[in-house]
C-alpha cells in the first residue's frame, strides 16, 4: 500500500515540475565531454548494452562515459574497456541523493536510459531534462519526461533495441554484441584458486537462473540424464554454477551425479566469467550467466523457453560457436507457461556433442 502511494505521489510530483521546467530538447554537443548512461537492471540486460555504450564511444572519442548501475551488477560495467566510470544506484533515496551531489556541478552533456527501470527516469530528468534519451517502450508512465523519447522497437533482439536509443542520441550503427572483457588478474586468480582441475578439459552447466520467470529454467532430472549420458561418452570434468536461488538444484545434481564440481553459490561474477573463459562450453537455459559465456565467447548450448526466444535474447554470433534449442509451443491457447520438460534429452545431447566436436573434444572409444 505505502509502495503504491509513494509512486502515486512521485508520478503527480513530477508531472507537475514538469509543467514548470518541461524537458524542451536543447541542442546535443557535437563534442560532448560527458556522457551518462543509466543501466540498472540485471545482469543480462546489462550484457545487451555493451554494443550500445560501445557505439557512443565510437561517436564521441573523447567523451568520458559513466555508467549508473545497479551496485550489485556494476561489475558488468567495469568490465567494458569503454566505460571510464562506474556509480553505484540502488532502492535507497540516499544512492539517488549520492547521484545528484555527483552531477551538481559537472552536469552530463548526454544521459541515455537503455533497459533500465522506470524509477530512474524521474532522476535522470534532474539531472539533465533537455538532454535525455530513452525508449519509449521502457519509459511508461514517465514517457513525458523525456525531452528526447526514442521510438525504439519492443520486438527483436535486445542488443539491437539498445542500439536504436545510442544511436539517436549520435552513436554510431555497427556491432551490436555483448561486450566483457576479464582481466588477466582474475583469470590467474582462478587458475590458482582451482589448480587441481582448471587445466583439464571440462564444461559448465549453470543450474538455472533467479526465482523471477523460473519456468524459463530446464529441469533437474534433465540436468542428471544429459550429465550421466555425458559422462557415458566423454572424459571431462563437469561443473556446477549458480546463485543462492539455485543452491537446491545443485544439491539435487550433486547428490544424483557424484564427482561433479559444485560451485553454486561458492563463485563471484567475475570468477564465473573467467572459469567460462577456460571452459569447453556451457550449457544453460535463459540466464545472466548464458549472456555472460556469449560475452566471453564461450561455445553454449541455450536453452530458451518460447515466450522469451533466442531470436530476443540468442547469441548474435551463428558461425557455428553456439547451439539454440528452444521448446516448442504445443498450446498456443494455454495462459500459463508450457514445462520445459517438452525439450528432448536427445535434442541438447546431440547439439552437446556438435560443439565438443567442432572444439576438438572426441568421445571416448567404444569399448575404453
Amino acid at each position: 500500500m505505502w509502495h503504491r502511494f509513494v509512486q502515486a505521489f512521485t508520478l503527480a510530483f513530477f508531472r507537475a515540475v514538469s509543467r514548470v521546467f518541461p524537458p524542451v530538447p536543447g541542442p546535443v554537443p557535437r563534442d560532448p565531454s560527458l556522457i551518462l548512461v543509466f543501466s540498472c537492471t540485471g545482469i543480462g540486460d546489462a550484457l545487451f548494452q555493451g554494443g550500445a555504450i560501445r557505439s557512443l564511444k565510437k561517436a564521441y572519442p573523447r567523451a568520458r562515459i559513466v555508467v549508473c548501475a545497479h551496485h550489485k551488477r556494476r561489475t558488468i560495467a567495469l568490465h567494458h574497456p569503454d566505460v571510464a566510470e562506474v556509480v553505484s544506484y540502488g532502492k535507497s533515496p540516499l544512492y539517488a541523493l549520492r547521484l545528484l551531489w555527483r552531477f551538481r556541478r559537472n552536469r552530463p552533456d548526454i544521459v541515455v536510459l537503455l533497459n533500465t527501470n522506470t524509477e530512474v527516469l524521474p532522476l535522470a530528468y534532474c539531472i539533465n531534462r533537455r538532454a535525455l534519451f530513452g525508449p519509449l517502450w521502457r519509459s511508461e508512465p514517465y514517457t513525458f519526461l523525456l525531452s528526447h523519447p526514442v521510438d525504439a522497437p519492443n520486438r527483436g533482439h535486445m542488443t539491437a533495441r539498445m542500439m536504436s536509443v545510442a544511436e539517436a542520441a549520435g552513436g554510431l550503427p555497427g556491432d551490436s554484441s555483448m561486450v566483457y572483457a576479464p582481466t588477466e588478474a582474475e583469470r590467474s586468480a582462478v587458475r590458482q584458486r582451482f589448480a587441481g582441475w582448471i587445466e583439464k578439459p571440462y564444461l559448465i552447466f549453470q543450474t538455472g537462473g533467479g526465482t523471477t520467470l523460473g519456468w524459463r529454467n530446464w529441469p533437474v532430472e534433465a540436468y542428471i540424464r544429459a550429465i550421466r549420458w555425458l559422462r557415458e561418452r566423454y572424459d571431462l570434468s563437469v561443473v556446477l554454477t549458480g546463485g543462492h536461488d539455485n543452491e537446491p538444484q545443485a544439491a539435487a545434481i550433486e547428490s544424483a551425479c557424484p564427482g561433479v564440481i559444485n560451485l553454486c553459490s561458492k563463485t563471484t561474477l567475475e570468477e564465473t566469467a573467467a572459469l567460462l573463459t577456460f571452459a569447453r562450453l556451457l550449457v544453460s537455459s535463459d540466464t545472466g550467466v548464458m549472456h555472460l559465456a556469449f560475452a566471453v565467447k564461450c561455445p553454449t548450448v541455450s536453452i530458451h523457453h518460447y515466450r522469451i526466444p533466442a531470436s530476443d535474447v540468442g547469441p548474435l554470433d551463428r558461425s557455428g560457436n553456439h547451439e539454440v534449442i528452444e521448446l516448442a509451443r504445443k498450446n498456443p491457447a494455454s495462459p500459463t507457461p508450457e514445462s520445459m520438460d517438452g525439450i528432448p534429452d536427445q535434442e541438447v545431447w546431440e547439439a552437446i556433442e556438435r560443439l565438443l566436436a567442432r572444439g576438438g573434444v572426441a568421445p571416448r572409444p567404444v569399448g575404453a
